[in-house]
């Protein structure tokens, strides 16, 4: 039979042109091999014959093929059934239908039955195969006989719009064995209903002999595809497998040639006695190859065999295949050598011998333990954090998933650790003391919790702790032991290194049961200790999602805020002690919120600070602040406050000079304040940015000076104009001898840099009398006056004008 193949098909190839042997014997006998298959996968598609080897193979994949395609024909027919059912139960001569309607679902039923059975069957065999399709074809050949009495009642009891309906089934009828392979039971079934409805169609005595003729060639039409098809699905399905086995083989056979000189060929005898083991696998197993005659795979594998036995295990899995006489491919096994553990990757095929039976195993196998280790690292890798070997997010995140599925069973508190004062670490000492650090404390954390719970590092200075626990008791513990030990100094490069830890808590399934929820509920519990104070452990409220919803709705509103100009500024003035008069005044933002009435701007330039919009908000002050200024006699100053967040955004001396232009406002007359914290963060923009509202003629001030990190370092790296004293220490002057020499030492320190200081917060005649005596050159507080409106500034202004000079530094 001609199939078309050209010269370059693998038919046509001549496979004696291949070069001379490289390799000996083995090379010569799988080049026979090859040669060999090729030639018999030739005759078997050249021909469609039917090789007695692969009969088995055939009836048992024919079978398989064969139980699904019939179980969708009856579950189509019982619906088909359904139909005639309710179309013709209004009819007369239900006597001898109904019966037959029965007929039909019960072969249908016994073909389901039957093919379901088949498809559970775990080994069947040639003969099962055999009998199974004879079973098969008899019921085919009931379902034929009973559709025919069926489509006879029914057409005779049909109008002309039931018979269209009917017309349609038979049609359906005697398609359907065109799908149906073997050939027997398509025969079997389309045999007695070709005939059957036939005679239905005679019956109706309303028959058009063109339309006869038609359906008999319809008929005859079927019954050729029906053997033409099967005869074509043979043949391609030997071809199939044919080539599949011999390219199996011949791949199998090849490797040791194609690929590293790591892999080895290995073959069995039908008792699956391993045959003329080669010196490679004797190097490999490190064995004589007259101690690797055996029983495969004992010989080889010798104890390993015997372990991890249980179901889906690669071992398993390979006992199985050889009980089963079927090939396997890459299977990785354990294999201890002279008491070191490694692991071999092997491949095997069954062959049979010319009468189709089972002749033995031929493979190949490879010692991939370098492989294997590799890809462990790597997986280990990909599941913990390099540095502190914790498990990472993905593995947490698997973890936590887990534990979530099953907390209604098995309860577990979830703790969100984070490092207090971390950052100051990092920067003061640097990344590889920070480093160091963050190892120390992951080993501290492994030793607070028990072996089955986790501990896990997120990102940066945040980890996290799974516990097995349904009590909120132990959890408190856990999380107390953690606390105490984490405050304990750390030592790195004899420096000693101090830290804290806060953390929140949320049980499962109390506060969550999803981990979403539950991280969220954790997260903050965690804010909450955070804002407490740090150092300390908070577990998860309810009353905390409330407080989340109303910090949103404020940060929310912030944005509205700006627009409607809800937002004011009241000035408090600033005093010069020795003169008693009106130096300038400090800026102070409120909100004058539509529902909440005044607010502070403690209640609201965190959130600013953290949803990033105090940029916006910093600058309508400013403007605002330089605006109103510019009104008051000279030389009375203005003094605001700017962010840390604005002291990073390189357009803020633009900004500043911006408002200092349309405001008309002198420059010596805006100070602008800066907290502490931003000196310690200082960048090389931040520095650039001081430097550049210098030039401008700007006045910067240290606010809250003392309450935050005060460096030295700093002061004499950046010369400020004034220091402010924070209201903390003038509250108890007079008081504490502690508090009146810290504020003498820090006017002095002034003086001597030649600095301006402001003392803030003064409530008493006899705080500022001491300020005064000490040498502090101005004062702001409840005592001289509150915050004003800017009307109610400008008239006091009036009345008590500011000097003309400018107030002498110190």
């Amino acid at each position: 039979m001609e199939h078309g193949y050209g010269e370059s098909s693998i038919f046509a190839a001549d496979v004696n042109d291949s070069p001379p042997p490289r390799h000996g014997t083995q090379f010569q006998r799988a080049k026979e091999l090859a040669v060999s298959a090729l030639r018999n996968l030739r005759r078997v598609v050249d021909t469609g014959a039917v090789p007695p080897e692969f009969t088995e193979r055939l009836l048992l994949d024919q079978a398989t093929d064969f139980s699904y395609i019939m179980a969708a024909i009856s579950l189509l027919g019982l619906n088909t059934i359904g139909l005639l059912y309710f179309d013709f139960m209004h009819t007369s001569g239900t006597e001898l239908r109904a019966p037959a309607m029965l007929a039909v679902v019960l072969c249908y039923a016994g073909l389901i039955y039957k093919a379901r059975n088949w498809l559970k069957f775990i080994t069947p065999s040639a003969q099962d195969a055999k009998a199974y399709i004879a079973a098969m074809a008899q019921l085919l050949v009931l379902l034929g006989v009973f559709w025919s009495l069926l489509l006879f009642l029914l057409v005779r009891q049909a109008d002309l719009t039931r018979l269209c309906l009917l017309y349609g089934i038979m049609v359906g009828c005697l398609a359907t064995p065109v799908m149906v392979s073997p050939a027997i039971c398509a025969i079997a079934y389309w045999l007695p209903v070709s005939f059957g409805i036939c005679v239905s169609v005679v019956s109706a005595g309303r028959v058009d002999s063109f339309a006869m003729v038609d359906l008999l060639a319809f008929i005859l039409l079927t019954g050729f595809c029906i053997l033409y098809i099967n005869r074509r699905l043979n043949e391609r399905a030997v071809g199939a497998i044919r080539l599949e086995e011999n390219a199996e083989v011949i791949k199998l056979l090849l490797r040791d040639f194609e690929e590293s000189a790591s892999d080895w060929l290995w073959e069995t005898n039908a008792m699956l006695e391993l045959q003329r083991p080669s010196q490679r696998l004797a190097q490999v197993a490190r064995r004589p190859a007259e101690q690797l005659l055996g029983i495969f795979p004992a010989v080889l594998l010798g104890e390993s065999v015997n372990k991890e036995q249980r179901p889906g295990s690669a071992l398993e899995r390979l006992n199985r295949a050889i009980a089963e006489r079927s090939p396997f491919r890459d299977l990785v096994v354990p294999v201890t050598i002279n008491g070191e553990e490694r692991y071999w990757s092997l491949s095997g095929k069954p062959f049979l011998d010319k009468r189709g039976r089972f002749a033995g195993y031929h493979g190949v196998g490879s010692d991939i333990t370098s492989q294997r280790r590799q890809q462990e690292q790597i997986s280990f890798l990909a599941r913990h954090d390099s540095l502190t070997k914790l498990p990472n997010r993905v593995l947490f995140s698997e973890a936590l998933h887990e534990a979530c599925e099953h907390c209604k069973n098995t309860s577990i508190a979830l703790l969100c650790l984070d490092l207090d004062n971390f950052k100051i670490v990092n920067d003061t000492l640097g990344h590889a003391t920070g480093d160091a650090l963050l190892v120390a404390v992951a080993e501290r954390l492994r030793g607070c919790i028990r072996e089955f719970d986790m501990a896990t590092r997120l990102g940066g200075d945040e980890f996290a702790a799974i516990l097995v626990t349904d009590k909120p008791e132990e959890a408190l513990a856990v999380a107390k032991r953690i606390i105490e030990r984490m405050a304990r100094p750390f030592q790195f490069d004899g420096q000693i290194v101090k830290v804290g830890i806060s953390i929140g808590v949320a049980m499962a399934p109390r506060d969550g049961t999803t981990p979403t929820k539950l991280m969220k509920n954790a997260d903050l519990a965690l804010y909450r200790a955070k804002e407490e104070g740090r150092g300390t452990v908070r577990f998860y409220d309810p009353a905390m999602d409330e407080r989340v919803r109303e910090r949103r709705a404020l940060q929310s509103a912030l944005h509205r805020a700006l627009a409607q100009r809800e937002f004011y500024l009241e000035y408090q003035p600033v005093i010069d002690l020795a003169t008693r008069r009106i130096a300038g005044a400090e800026a102070l933002i409120r909100w004058r919120h539509p529902e909440r009435g005044l607010l502070p701007p403690s209640a609201f330039i965190p959130l600013a600070e953290d949803s990033g919009f105090i940029r916006e908000i910093g600058k309508w002050v400013l403007h605002e602040a330089c605006a109103t200024a510019a009104a008051w006699p000279e030389p009375a100053s203005i003094a605001v406050n700017l962010s840390p967040l604005q002291f990073r955004d390189p357009k803020l001396a633009c900004q500043v000079s911006e408002a200092l232009a349309s405001s008309g406002l002198q420059p010596g007359r805006l100070e602008v304040e800066i907290v502490e914290s931003v000196m310690l963060d200082a960048d090389a923009g931040v520095k650039q940015t001081l430097r550049d509202l210098r030039a401008q003629g700007v006045r910067i001030a240290l606010d809250d000076f003392g309450t935050g990190y005060s460096s030295l370092s700093y002061l004499r790296r950046f010369p400020f104009d004034k220091i402010k004293i924070d209201q903390s220490f003038i509250r108890d002057l007079g008081e504490s001898q502690d508090g009146s020499a810290i504020i003498l030492a820090i006017i002095g320190l002034a003086q001597s840099m030649n600095m301006v200081v402001t003392a803030e917060g003064v409530e008493t005649a006899e705080q500022a009398a001491l300020l005064g005596s000490f040498g502090c050159a101005q004062a702001q507080g409840y005592l001289f006056h509150h915050p004003m409106p800017p009307e109610a500034f400008s008239r006091l202004l009036a009345q008590n004008p500011p000097h003309p000079a400018r107030p002498p530094a110190g």
